[in-house]
């Protein structure tokens, strides 16, 4: 008697890419052009349960001796809306967790695209759909100059 197992790759494997090499997401300032990345996004399993995973590659584009990073936020379909009172929420998605390519604001100082980084948080166990929304920084001492947002599309969990 033959046994047949039947394999499927959870519908959470889809692996998403937020900008490109080409077309990378940028922080300026006052015109002045500091961090570029671009990279994927996919909800996996680890060794810590389901998490919301970030790959990015990083090149600093102002040799001023501040480094730069990525910042991975996990929004999910479930959260909290807190609201003045008399108004309404209507939220679809809920920032969860964030989380600094490779756990450090100080990722990246070089002219050119890094090695790939990695950044990752937990999922909202109230909700089954997440997404990440991404941003690229210079860390400075002062201020951090901040990308605007780019979103990826979104995977059940």
């Amino acid at each position: 008697m033959l046994a047949v197992l039947l394999v499927s790759s959870p519908a959470y494997a889809t692996l998403y890419y937020w900008n490109s090499g080409n077309e990378p997401l940028t922080a300026s300032d006052d015109g002045d052009k500091k961090a570029a990345g671009y990279g994927s996004w996919k909800i996996g399993t680890t060794v810590n349960g389901t998490r919301s995973q970030a790959y990015g590659y990083l090149k600093d584009l102002d040799d001023n001796g501040h480094n730069v990073y990525f910042e991975l936020f996990t929004q999910t379909n479930a959260g909290y809306c807190i609201q003045p009172g008399y108004t309404s929420c209507d939220s679809k998605w809920y920032t969860w967790k964030s989380q600094f390519s490779d756990f450090d604001k100080e990722t990246w100082g070089k002219d050119y695209w890094s090695s790939e980084f990695y950044a990752s948080t937990s999922v909202n166990p109230d909700a089954d759909y997440a997404r990440a929304r991404m941003r690229v920084s210079e860390s400075n001492w002062g201020a951090d100059t901040h990308s605007g947002s780019t979103y990826t599309k979104g995977n059940r969990y």
